[in-house]
């Protein structure tokens, strides 16, 4: 009965060939909140009133409403709620966030008033966080989906090699360790592969470092009603990520109690990329407060490199010569470096501002990014024939995209509110819905490239996320200090490794598990304005 059972969760892939590259291409196409302490404490929401060098970031043009020049510096405290001190990461972090200046230029012309010049660097992701998570899983193991990356066509015979280039590491590894068992047919060729059972996991994933972003700004003041900038955003990513899994597993003999299987895996995604952000800003009547802002980013263009380094352990007896026996069986791979360039998506913001009784600056807005759009090329051609790719596009990890991925819209609210002797006190929200669609998966099996690199079976369906924030501020006739807090609330879904429910239906037998990724942030910025 237990063979049967296996047989059928090993052919139910050979039906989904899906791409797997989804996850990666959300959290690079995410931004988190991050800037000034003043930008921060307004929930991000400035890009009608403009005049903060975090603004640069977002909409150029209001780097045009400076008419002093400025030099600001930002560091934070980062709390994850849930989180806890794993391999290189800790539950509470320092950071340095932002680092930037403006330089304008008075024109001597009465319509063209100024050309300023910016340049700042701020943390665009700031990828710090924990999550851990332990479940029965009903005899379902990490084990049943590495068998159902045997069968391509056909049932692989991982004892050669010519076979073994046709899958995965992970799969490669747990045969070796021999949490696969082929079985053989009457004419001595494989016909299939049997799985572990497991009792329950532990899973624990950390990541650590981000993606920094460079940005360079030109903007314009016309008559101090028009505003135009452009900055172009120069990014590396620094990403490190490691995963730590566990089962305990039923003996395969019949035999009473479980057994310890073990998993570890680490990667480092490096690279660089740019895009083009252009912005205005209106100050529709020439007498009053109220602006409307506008701004079109391009895609990030990314050239990346993945590397990563996986290990297995099982429980199962490891014959080493003639007269050693180990009483378990373990076995390390690096599957070399994977390269690739993604592409994000656009991103269209538009906004509203204004001044009232000349103390309280009010802003509204609203963004849109598809994330279905995000493209993954390759910085070789395929030839014609090649089954991946027409061209340098990956076609596959598209349709993934378009399959799984939604459009993100995000809504910003700030106010700020000057009081006596040069204070100011802020308030903000931020509200960001989810980029995944209700049945996200990631699926091992695709035809493309990043099929040969998958190390992991893990992930996560992100929910949308609040941001509540706020903050106070001196401003003096040259020195500032602003200080914020910003608390941001999200969970997830988390599934260590998927096992479909039939044929034709991708749901995951392995029920999610939430998670809360809820953290707690405080920022100081301290500048000068000349």
């Amino acid at each position: 009965m237990k063979k049967k059972i296996l047989l059928v969760a090993g052919m139910m892939g050979c039906g989904l060939m899906q791409a797997q590259d989804i996850y990666k291409m959300e959290m690079l196409s995410g931004q988190d909140l991050n800037g000034t302490a003043r930008f921060v404490g307004m929930g991000g929401a400035m890009n009608a009133i403009g005049a903060d060098i975090s603004t640069m970031s977002t909409n150029p043009a209001g780097i045009g409403l400076f008419r002093r020049g400025e030099v600001s510096t930002t560091a934070s405290l980062n709390i994850q709620t849930n989180g806890r001190d794993l391999m290189d990461h800790g539950k509470t972090r320092m950071s340095f966030d932002q680092l930037g200046v403006v330089v304008p230029i008075k024109m001597d012309d009465d319509e063209f008033k100024y050309l300023n010049f910016g340049f700042n660097y701020h943390k665009y992701r700031n990828l710090k966080g924990y999550v851990g998570t332990s479940a029965l899983t009903g005899g379902l193991s990490q084990s049943w989906q590495m068998m159902d990356l045997t069968y391509t066509n056909r049932y692989l015979d991982l004892d050669y090699s010519a076979d073994r280039e046709l899958t995965t590491p992970l799969t490669l590894l747990g045969y070796d360790t021999k949490m696969l068992e082929p079985r053989f047919g009457a004419d001595g060729k494989v016909e299939g592969y049997d799985a572990v059972q497991a009792r329950d996991y532990n899973y624990q994933r950390v990541q650590w470092s981000g993606v920094h972003e460079y940005d360079f700004n030109f903007s314009a003041n016309f008559s101090d009603q028009i505003f135009v900038g452009m900055t172009v955003g120069v990014y590396d990513v620094d990403i490190h990520s490691g995963v730590r899994y566990g089962e305990n597993i039923y003996d395969p003999a019949g035999g009473e109690g479980t057994f310890p299987y073990a998993m570890v895996q680490r990667e480092h995604l490096s690279g660089s990329g740019v895009d083009f952000k252009f912005g205005v800003i209106l100050r529709p009547i020439e007498t009053g407060s109220f602006r409307i802002g506008a701004y079109v980013h391009s895609p990030i263009f990314y050239a990346l490199k993945s590397d990563q380094y996986l290990v297995m352990e099982s429980p199962f007896e490891d014959v080493v010569n003639s007269s050693t026996t180990l009483p378990y069986t373990t076995r390390d791979m690096d599957p070399g470096r994977n390269e690739y360039n993604l592409h994000t998506p656009w991103r269209f913001n538009l906004s509203m501002g204004g001044t009232l009784a000349g103390c309280l600056a009010l802003d509204a807005e609203y963004e849109y990014r598809d994330y279905s759009t995000c493209q993954v090329r390759y910085p070789y051609v395929f030839d014609e024939y090649d089954y991946f790719a027409d061209g340098e596009k990956d076609h596959a990890l598209k349709r993934e995209a378009e399959n799984y991925l939604s459009g993100v819209s995000t809504i910003r609210l700030g106010a700020e509110l000057r009081a006596e002797g040069g204070a100011y006190l802020r308030a903000g929200y931020n509200h960001e819905t989810s980029p995944f669609k209700k049945d996200a998966f990631l699926n091992q099996f695709t035809p493309s490239s990043s099929y040969y690199y998958s190390c992991t079976t893990d992930y996560i369906n992100l929910s949308g996320i609040n941001r509540w924030t706020g903050g106070i501020g001196y401003r003096g006739r040259s020195f500032y200090a602003d200080m914020a807090y910003q608390y941001q609330h999200q969970s997830g879904r988390v599934y260590p490794f998927h096992v479909p429910t039939d044929y034709s239906d991708i749901a995951n037998r392995l029920s999610g598990r939430k998670f809360d990724m809820s953290k707690h942030q405080i920022m100081l910025t301290l500048g000068y304005r000349f």
